[in-house]
């Protein structure tokens, strides 16, 4: 079981790896943008898709490898502490956060606003983590 542990967290670090990379780099794109000029906006806005199907794809990989590791480690969810709810809470903000990406039609909420909850929404997760299971 440790084998398919060890490669659970892997994927589950790979998947963290891309969810962060888009939640430092989106916010930069999108506040570059009102200072270029039209050719400029043009080849920052082909990346916002990029950005934003890899924070689903990242996100859904961190749920599926973060059930996979509780029922392969611990049997699943019963009897983990109270860092581990505030893991799963913080998890639900970064949830809501790309669903709000995905509903809201851009500019309803400031990019750097979404960039600050998520980026201390996922400081906390990994804060959290740590102590969760260490």
């Amino acid at each position: 079981m440790d084998i398919v542990f060890n490669l659970l967290l892997i994927a589950h670090f790979v998947a963290f790896a891309v969810g962060i990379t888009t939640t430092i780099g989106m916010p930069i794109v999108m506040g570059l943008m009102p200072r270029l000029a039209p050719e400029g906006k043009a080849v920052l806005a082909s990346l916002v898709p990029v950005f934003s199907r890899n924070a689903r794809l990242a996100f859904g990989a961190l749920v599926l490898t973060g059930l996979a590791m509780m029922a392969v480690r611990y049997g699943g969810a019963g009897g983990m502490t109270g860092w581990f709810w505030l893991k799963m809470g913080l998890v639900a903000v970064v949830f809501l956060a790309l669903l709000a990406g995905l509903l809201l039609k851009p500019g309803q909420i400031s990019p750097r606003v979404m960039g600050w909850i998520t980026r201390l929404s996922m400081l906390g997760i990994v804060v959290s983590a740590v102590f969760a299971f260490n």
